[in-house]
């Protein structure tokens, strides 16, 4: 990393605030900019931001507040690490429905604030589906709250789902109220070889039927690797996961291997976790995690673009000479690539296949990566956010008005504000 961008450089200070008044008292104290870091998980996303005049971690609200089991509710501080909650959750047969790749490592407030999330979207949502209410702290001080403590409460502006993947830019996020689901009896995988389009059409026809998917999964390994072949024909596997109840599971097991048969596919029933430690699961959350002079990036389509998502990036790794993985939550059009190779390979990879993604009418979003590769991206001329979106000029007035003086994480969205 350079000696000028997070993470990596000490920050002017750093504070470690335990409540919010104490928060806001250090917001409204100091003038210049400001990052939040919570367990530095995804510092590295988006724009690099400059060493900050103040670092405030918050590690020191790390709270469970209150928990209701009876209402399936909880609140809790936003520096409470996601693995801390879960295991306490668990005491009482509960969960947060989450499973991002950096569970191990990442708060609440961090995964809000990027909008981090896992294969199990498509049964459970994302994070920002999962909060009923926030407490915010604006860089002048003041102490904003939405929602409530019942999932019914419709009080005030929705601001969970405003400060949802604003990468830290419009306040700090210091308190989450929570819904909450019941921990799964059982759970079981299928798992089958399949060709991105067959992994399509059997996605197609699991969606058409009465069943409920907790995810599913597309994996394809160095799709950049063979020359002149169909991307369509790619060999990757198909995951389907479902979870609940014994009966319940055995039934749709049986009912979605009998699905994929059709779709000229051959399943096996696993016992991989959607948690991502073991199987399948587990190597499409490595494909979303950056080794050592690696990058990944997040792009977002249609659901039925995969194909051509697929194909694009693997134009692109051949083209570039870079190496390219590809995890694809299938059905909900997110899917991200590991680039690996040198910084300039990765670079034109990435451009390249942003082309692609773009010209589907997707977006396409830079994550972690080596100093080097910004360094690449800045001699073809793009960097890791790309164009700027149509909705620029509202995101711009949401800004001025939670944060006037651009105090808050400076360079994360580079040029935009």
């Amino acid at each position: 990393m350079t000696a000028t961008s997070i993470p990596g450089p000490a920050a002017g200070r750093v504070e470690r605030p335990g409540s919010v008044p104490e928060a806001a008292r250090l917001l409204r104290a100091t003038s210049g900019s400001v990052l939040v870091r919570g367990g530095g998980t995804k510092q590295g996303w988006a724009g690099r931001v400059p060493a900050p005049d103040l670092l405030l971690q918050t590690s020191g609200l790390n709270g469970l507040l209150e928990h209701n089991p009876a209402d399936m509710t909880a609140a809790v501080q936003a520096g409470i690490p996601l693995a801390e909650l879960q295991r306490r959750l668990g005491e009482a047969g509960q969960w947060l429905a989450l499973d991002p790749p950096s569970r191990t490592g990442a708060t609440l407030g961090g995964l809000l604030a990027t909008g981090e999330s896992g294969p199990r979207r498509l049964r459970y949502g994302a994070l920002r589906d999962l909060v009923i209410g926030v407490t915010l702290v604006l860089t002048d001080g003041t102490v904003a709250h939405a929602g409530g403590h019942v999932i019914k409460n419709v009080a005030g502006y929705d601001l969970a789902k405003l400060v949802y993947g604003s990468q830290g830019s419009l306040a700090l996020i210091a308190e989450i109220v929570l819904r909450l689901h019941p921990l799964p009896e059982t759970s079981a995988t299928l798992v089958a070889g399949a060709s991105v389009q067959q992994a399509v059409d059997a996605g197609q026809r699991l969606l058409a039927a009465p069943l409920e998917p907790v995810a599913i999964e597309w994996l394809g390994t160095g799709l950049g690797d063979t020359a002149g072949d169909n991307a369509g024909d790619r060999p990757g596997r198909l995951a389907v996961a479902f979870e609940g109840s014994p009966a319940g599971v055995a039934a749709q097991i049986a009912d979605s291997a009998a699905i994929l048969a059709e779709a000229g596919l051959d399943p096996a029933v696993v016992a991989d976790r959607v948690d991502g430690t073991d199987g399948v699961w587990a190597e499409a959350a490595q494909v979303r995690r950056a080794g050592p002079g690696q990058s990944i990036a997040l792009a977002g389509t249609l659901p039925g673009d995969l194909e051509a998502v697929a194909a694009g990036l693997a134009t692109a790794a051949r083209s570039a000479g870079a190496q390219a993985d590809l995890a694809a939550h299938a059905a909900l059009g997110l899917h991200s690539a590991r680039l690996d190779g040198t910084p300039e390979a990765q670079a034109r990879c990435l451009q390249q296949w942003r082309d692609a993604v773009l010209g589907l009418g997707g977006t396409l979003l830079l994550q972690d990566r080596p100093d080097e590769v910004d360094v690449a991206l800045g001699r073809i001329g793009t960097d890791a956010l790309g164009p700027p979106p149509s909705a620029l000029p509202l995101m711009r007035a949401v800004k001025r008005r939670f944060d006037p003086q651009s105090r808050l994480a400076p360079g994360r969205f580079g040029e935009w504000w």
